[in-house]
């Protein structure tokens, strides 16, 4: 993601760049990594009115990060972005896991001026234990994504367990969704790692307001909470040893349906992701045709395991 990028060159003390993205994303962030960018940032609903005012906001920036769909939006174009910083060389990152048909667009509109276009990516999964890979890869890619066949992780539930939280449901927090008893089993999940060693995981989850809930409960907890608990699209591109998934929904959807962002969600670890949800909400009815659905059918029931379960194993130190 272009959060992700502008965060790496800041790193590097290299500022030369404006970063477009759109009011939502801009606010799944953290405010401290948020923070250390926001000069950079300009956000779709506040593109300027006139060339005059997008040259003033770009600050003799030479470097555009965003993402594809957004760089295919007319309006960057019509609001002069691209007139002031022509296309003249267009880097895509992880360009292995978007559809050919997303590069026609750019590839059009700027073809008088884009004179290099450079793909970054890896037909083979380096990452992804094989189990996990080799369902993203039917089911995303055609079967076209290989899994690493020296990788430490071989079994579908040494690679993925799904934690039942029965009686939870969301709750609405404007336009988004929270669920407070899911965000509690992550905590429980959180602990189980840390008291057998297992220091590097984080939390995914596809709304905000849960992200705040499990931060708080983690941070309450006395564990590691900085930089722990991340939405779905401010975390594309990282890694994890170790991923916990709040899913969040119970009735209806929702995000789920989204392909692209769930392929995201579920292609973050390197060793093992745990997926806190309802089985019945998965398994059944509308939810059991989404990527998430068709995982948990394809794990079977023998992935499946109780928070009662989770805290067990936290006590006798297993993972």
């Amino acid at each position: 993601m272009p959060q992700n990028i502008a965060e790496k060159l800041a790193d590097l003390n290299f500022w030369d760049f404006k970063i477009l993205v759109s009011y939502e994303f801009h606010f799944d962030w953290h405010e401290h990594i948020y923070e250390k960018i926001q000069q950079k940032v300009i956000l779709s609903d506040e593109f300027p009115p006139t060339i005059v005012d997008v040259e003033r906001a770009l600050e003799g920036a030479n470097v555009i990060l965003c993402t594809l769909p957004m760089l295919s939006n007319y309006r960057v174009q019509a609001s002069g972005f691209t007139t002031l910083v022509p296309v003249e060389t267009l880097i895509v990152d992880e360009a292995s896991q978007i559809s050919l048909a997303d590069y026609l667009v750019p590839a059009s509109a700027f073809r008088h001026t884009l004179r290099k276009l450079v793909f970054v990516g890896d037909n083979q999964q380096h990452r992804l234990p094989p189990p996990l890979c080799r369902f993203i890869s039917m089911h995303m890619y055609g079967g076209k994504l290989t899994a690493w066949n020296k990788h430490p992780v071989t079994t579908r539930n040494a690679a993925c367990r799904f934690i039942h939280v029965p009686g939870g449901a969301e709750t609405n927090v404007g336009t988004s969704w929270k669920n407070e008893l899911e965000a509690t089993a992550c905590i429980a999940v959180a602990r189980r790692l840390l008291s057998i060693g297992l220091k590097d995981f984080k939390v995914i989850t596809p709304y905000d307001p849960q992200r705040d809930v499990i931060e708080k409960k983690l941070k309450a907890a006395g564990l590691p909470w900085k930089d722990t608990v991340f939405c779905v699209d401010s975390f594309q591109g990282n890694e994890a040893a170790h991923v916990i998934i709040s899913v969040v929904r119970t009735s209806s959807p929702g995000f789920l349906k989204n392909v692209r962002r769930m392929n995201v969600m579920l292609s973050r670890c390197t060793r093992g992701m745990y997926i806190c949800g309802s089985r019945t909400f998965l398994n059944g009815g509308v939810a059991q045709e989404t990527l998430l659905g068709k995982m948990s059918r394809e794990w079977g029931e023998g992935a499946w395991e109780s928070v009662q379960d989770v805290l067990n194993r936290s006590k006798d130190g297993v993972a």
